[in-house]
């Protein structure tokens, strides 16, 4: 390369140094006072690092040095990104604030307020996706099979004699498995309601009791590009390796138990072996999810397939795990895509190309 163009690539380099912020929710470093399953899922909030690095990595790559800001202020953040140094893109992994994931969708309201576009699902889509009350309502009034449902939220207990046991019980406002454990579906009434009276208690909020589908658990993660939306080779949960009798579910323990027992349980494998039939229809439904609840650049769809060959959604993620190690990073490798092209995408169909 010769000195002149060399010279205009470095000073393009200096013009865009602080163009592109990549913001993420500082972890609250409070839970010494807690204890229990309460302190360990801090351990979901921390992981936002491991999405960071390699952001920030693939920026470098691309020729952006990135503005880097661990979110704990909104007067702060405000300020700053109102300023004379106002990004021209925010690379949204911010997960929540101050350690509630419910505000997830705050802080990217606050970028539309301001005008500033931003990487990843819109403040409406994760409001929406993260009240699985509502998302089933949406589900079931679009035709989507999903499975049978009710909602309890203290007081008198839902009538669930029509339901087909067992049942699980989920906090209806939670991400990344919150509340969802190894030891919570249940065969039997007394059971369920004990669970759905102990998770009220705890997060404070309305708790979904669903009928918990016996079989197989295949995600459907979608990548936005430009114009077009694919989905990615599927990826299959594996319960083969759990003990006996042990429900075959992946829930926090499994997700976030780095070399424990339901970790080592339920490995994943992409793309999973799916008949094309089945193949098909779940990739079709996935399209279906994401256009209902207004998905944009990525995310995913999670079902059951119970033993006829049925997929069930059970949720749309609009803000899946995408550390190197993740299953969307996963997916992404099985169709050729490396992260920092993921990354690329991203900025493109933001209208900011790289150097």
């Amino acid at each position: 390369m010769s000195s002149q163009k060399q010279s205009g690539l470095t000073n393009r380099r200096k013009r865009r140094k602080k163009e592109i912020w990549l913001i993420y929710n500082a972890c609250p470093g409070g839970g010494q006072k807690e204890s229990g399953r309460e302190a360990d899922e801090r351990i979901s909030e921390a992981a936002v690092e491991d999405e960071l690095r390699p952001a920030a990595a693939a920026l470098e790559e691309l020729g952006f040095s990135p503005e880097i800001y661990a979110l704990s202020s909104i007067l702060d953040i405000a300020v700053r990104i109102s300023g004379a140094e106002k990004p021209k893109l925010i690379v949204n992994l911010a997960e929540g604030f101050r350690g509630m994931s419910s505000k997830e969708m705050n802080v990217a309201a606050l970028f539309e307020l301001l005008d500033i576009p931003y990487t990843g699902n819109s403040a409406k889509t994760l409001a929406v996706a993260q009240d699985k009350i509502l998302t089933k309502r949406l589900l079931v009034s679009a035709g989507i099979p999903t499975p049978r449902w009710t909602v309890f939220a203290g007081g008198e207990f839902p009538d669930t004699r029509d339901f087909s046991y067992p049942l699980i019980a989920k906090p209806s406002r939670e991400d990344a498995s919150l509340g969802i454990y190894s030891d919570g579906v249940f065969s039997d009434s007394a059971g369920i309601q004990k669970a759905a009276l102990d998770l009220v208690k705890r997060y404070r909020q309305p708790v979904l009791i669903e009928e918990f589908i016996e079989g197989r658990e295949i995600t459907a993660a979608l990548l936005e590009n430009g114009q077009e939306t694919a989905v990615l080779p599927l990826s299959e949960i594996l319960f083969d390796s759990l003990p006996e009798g042990s429900p075959r579910i992946a829930g926090y323990e499994a997700k976030w138990h780095g070399g424990s027992l339901w970790d080592r349980g339920t490995p994943v494998v992409c793309p999973a072996a799916v008949e094309e039939g089945l193949k098909l229809r779940i990739e079709k439904t996935a399209m279906e999810v994401f256009a209902l609840l207004w998905g944009k650049d990525y995310g995913r769809v999670d079902f059951r397939v119970d033993p006829a060959g049925n997929p069930f959604v059970l949720e749309y993620n609009p803000n899946p795990d995408i550390s190197l190690e993740g299953g969307f990073v996963r997916a992404l490798r099985a169709t050729g895509l490396e992260f920092r092209d993921f990354i690329n995408i991203l900025l493109r169909n933001n209208h900011y190309g790289a150097l």
